[in-house]
């Protein structure tokens, strides 16, 4: 089953990259590459794990993006990115500064419906929202000790392969030319428990994401 999953996520990344390359550049539609950073936590339940609760993690966010022109100042942006989520725990216990970090990522495929705030002009504000499928390729534990190694655990047995959720976000455009440079705002509204049924605790976990990116377009 995890094998028919990743080759699903290779086949669907590639499709999509493959379309977003050979696209026809005509007006109206435009390829980008971006990247930045995530600030990732999840909700649980119960909302704490061994009894310490979840904070802020962050990590990395990026990928490629086509924006294809609709109405006026509507377009739909489908994009695809690798997202680092999960959460981190940080404890002092017996002296000891003990953290154990939640790496869970994914290739995330969002399904954008942006509107431009304003048409025409060198510079384009823009909100959009739209619903994402995620493709889970990692999920560990990484715990960290002083004075002693770090140590990982694979818990990729007890996520599951795929988590669905909405993106909200804000945009800024700010056209130089035949490019583009893009800033965007957005959050990573995780809806599915991406826990296996198999885990008895916690019993629910869904994502929260912030993610800030930047990138050019053309």
């Amino acid at each position: 089953m995890k094998k028919m999953t990743k080759g699903m996520i290779v086949v669907l990344a590639s499709l999509l990259m493959l379309s977003l390359v050979t696209m026809p550049a005509r007006a109206g539609i435009h390829f980008g590459l971006k990247g930045g950073i995530s600030l990732a936590n999840i909700k649980s339940v119960p909302p704490t794990f061994e009894g310490f609760e979840w904070k802020t993690k962050q990590g990395l966010a990026g990928g490629a993006a086509l924006e294809i022109g609709l109405i006026k100042g509507f377009s739909l942006q489908p994009e695809i990115l690798y997202v680092q989520k999960g959460a981190k725990i940080s404890a002092n216990v017996e002296g000891m500064d003990i953290t154990l970090n939640a790496n869970i990522d994914y290739i995330e495929i969002p399904l954008l419906l942006k509107y431009n705030l304003i048409s025409g002009g060198p510079t384009v504000p823009s909100v959009y929202v739209g619903p994402y499928i995620g493709f889970n390729t990692k999920a560990e534990f990484v715990i960290s000790i002083t004075g002693y190694p770090e140590e990982r655990e694979d818990i990729k047995d007890d996520i599951k392969n795929t988590e669905y959720g909405l993106t909200f976000g804000v945009g800024l455009t700010q056209k130089l030319g035949l490019f583009r440079v893009t800033l965007d705002a957005r959050y990573d509204l995780g809806l599915s428990n991406i826990v296996e049924p198999t885990v008895s605790e916690p019993s629910s976990i869904k994502t929260r994401t912030w993610l800030f990116m930047a990138g050019i377009s053309f």
